[in-house]
């Protein structure tokens, strides 16, 4: 856990995004920092998907989590297609990436979308998003379930995939969003903020 994650999480308490009885989604939940900070929000109530692309680290999240009942734990890559994604091991856990902008090709793994994963979801009251670069490919594959979500926190690693990132979130979904570590609102023309919230005002 870093600084950011510390922001975010009292960010998430202030503002009350997440009560009893929420849907929650963590994609890229790496050691489960997220996922636990969920259960700390939630209890035993609501619903967790916890969604991790390397093999090693859902295990570690099984052994974690893995006698919530409350939780979903998945081991896949979110993308923008059920198809196989390659895996790219990097030096840390929270760097394991789909793209291949860095790291060493390990093996393949099962892909799969929100919009797939999710559709049975009335509501979302929280989407976090770390993937590591394919930020793209996950909005991509979220077309519908971004409509019945209330929250989403985008951490934005390619300054490139931005403009269209904040097209969809701004003018496809109608999200009011803000940069985190500069607490700006993201307009038309903001730059790539590290941080990115939005909600549904």
């Amino acid at each position: 856990m870093d600084h950011h994650d510390v922001k975010n999480f009292k960010l998430i308490k202030d503002l009350n995004l997440i009560n009893f009885g929420d849907t929650v989604v963590d994609v890229g939940a790496c050691n489960g920092d997220y996922t636990s900070f969920f259960i700390h929000c939630l209890g035993a109530t609501g619903k967790i998907y916890s969604i991790e692309l390397m093999p090693q680290v859902y295990s570690y999240l099984e052994m974690r989590f893995g006698h919530f009942k409350n939780i979903q734990l998945i081991n896949a890559a979110e993308s923008d297609k059920t198809d196989i994604e390659d895996i790219y091991a990097a030096d840390t856990n929270q760097m394991n990436n789909i793209t291949g902008k860095y790291g060493q090709k390990i093996g393949e793994i099962r892909s799969i979308t929100l919009d797939e994963l999710l559709v049975n979801e009335q509501e979302i009251s929280l989407i976090k998003i770390d993937v590591e670069g394919a930020e793209i490919k996950v909005i991509h594959g979220a077309k519908n379930i971004l409509k019945k979500t209330k929250t989403l926190l985008l951490e934005v690693h390619q300054d490139d995939i931005w403009p269209e990132i904040r097209k969809i979130l701004l003018e496809d979904n109608a999200f009011e969003c803000y940069n985190v570590e500069t607490d700006e609102k993201i307009t038309k023309s903001s730059t790539t903020p590290y941080q990115c919230l939005c909600r549904r005002i």
